[in-house]
């Protein structure tokens, strides 16, 4: 870096000169700190099958995540989110709060590390809820760490974090859901409390330079019908919320990775990225063309596909692969890679002696000047 001092004052001496100069330049180097690009990483349903059955360990797909794990680690990441399906939560996987246990377990790298991980359930974690409270229970025994900042009820489950020029908002979409609340709907007078309205809250007082919301289900219909479009109303104003504000969904439930935007009421494209790639068993993208028939009838458009088939051709004619999304925020600028896990032994469910990650999609994303926003 080159620093210039113009006008200084013969008289001050060449003494107080090198102590202004230095002064400046120490503070200069503070300012670049201050902006230096930073990384996190995003990952989802790492959710296996038995102790022994398909590389899977009490519920966890452990020959995925764990290689997972070690590479995200080395990407130097500052925190990684993790929004749900962590194992497969059902009886014949052993206790909820065990399986939850041996997740935590594989992501021990990062652990290690003093990474921050930021967790939320998917519908796996809540739907084995027998007694009633008991999952809700489990999540908190094992992940006690995470912020207790959200609405009252949902204290650990939803939340925001800080971080640099973001504002991550996390949120659980089970907790709240009305009594009526049907996934089979496409209803915002039965289905009630998928986003609750701290998280809007959050968003719209948002100054971040970037926004970041996550949660389990997708935004629009993909693969699952059971998604945030089944609460359209709740949906909109999410999306009309990080549109005001240059923000980005991420999920999962649905067993892929899709980059792909959609446009809030105002015309701003949002982008989502569909990361539900982290042990599960695969699916096609098969669903999108319903969203044509519910509420906006809006279609998302797809910038990147790499899914089962059965469904939307891959790009580039990939095979499905499982993987981990690694973004960097530079100030303004935004770049993602999706990183895929390109030699696990997917017919034999083993990770190799020396895992292998390739990035396969490339993107980058520009802040969007306030009058831009405002149009």
């Amino acid at each position: 870096m080159h620093l210039a001092v113009y006008g200084v004052d013969q008289e001050i001496g060449m003494k107080n000169y090198r102590v202004i100069a230095l002064a400046l330049f120490v503070l200069c180097l503070g300012g670049l700190a201050m902006a230096a690009p930073w990384k996190f990483a995003v990952l989802c349903d790492s959710r296996g099958a038995e102790t022994g059955v398909q590389g899977s360990d009490t519920g966890v797909r452990t020959s995925v995540l764990g290689p997972m794990a070690t590479a995200m680690a080395a990407d130097g990441v500052d925190l990684v989110l993790f929004p749900g399906d962590e194992a497969n939560g059902g009886p014949s996987c052993g206790k909820l709060v065990d399986q939850l246990k041996k997740w935590k377990e594989t992501m021990a790298p990062l652990y290690e590390k003093h990474i921050p991980i930021y967790s939320f359930r998917g519908n796996h974690e809540e739907g084995q809820d027998f007694p009633p409270g008991s999952a809700v229970a489990a999540w908190d025994a094992v992940f006690p760490e995470l912020p207790q900042n959200g609405p009252k009820g949902q204290k650990g489950l939803t939340y925001k974090v800080e971080h640099g020029n973001a504002l991550f908002i996390g949120f659980d979409q089970y907790v709240g859901r009305a009594a009526t609340y049907n996934s089979g709907r496409y209803d915002s007078t039965t289905n009630t409390g998928a986003v609750h309205p701290w998280v809007l809250q959050q968003i719209n007082a948002a100054t971040a330079d970037w926004v970041f919301a996550f949660g389990h289900e997708p935004a629009f219909i993909a693969t699952h019908r059971d998604c945030l479009a089944n609460a359209p109303a709740e949906r909109d104003a999410l999306w009309d919320a990080l549109g005001a504000k240059n923000g980005i969904y991420f999920s999962g439930h649905d067993h892929l990775y899709v980059r792909r935007t959609a446009p809030d009421r105002a015309g701003h494209a949002v982008t989502e990225c569909i990361v539900g790639c982290a042990g599960a068993p695969f699916y096609p993208l098969s669903g999108e063309a319903l969203n044509a028939d519910y509420d906006r009838h809006v279609v998302p458009t797809d910038q990147f596909v790499n899914a089962a088939h059965g469904g939307t051709k891959n790009t580039n004619d990939y095979p499905q692969y499982y993987g981990y999304l690694l973004i960097t925020v530079d100030g303004n600028t935004l770049t993602g890679e999706w990183k895929a896990f390109v030699n696990y032994d997917y017919k034999n469910w083993k990770a190799p002696e020396k895992p292998e990650f390739k990035t396969l999609d490339t993107f980058t994303l520009v802040k969007r000047a306030a009058a831009v926003l405002a149009k």
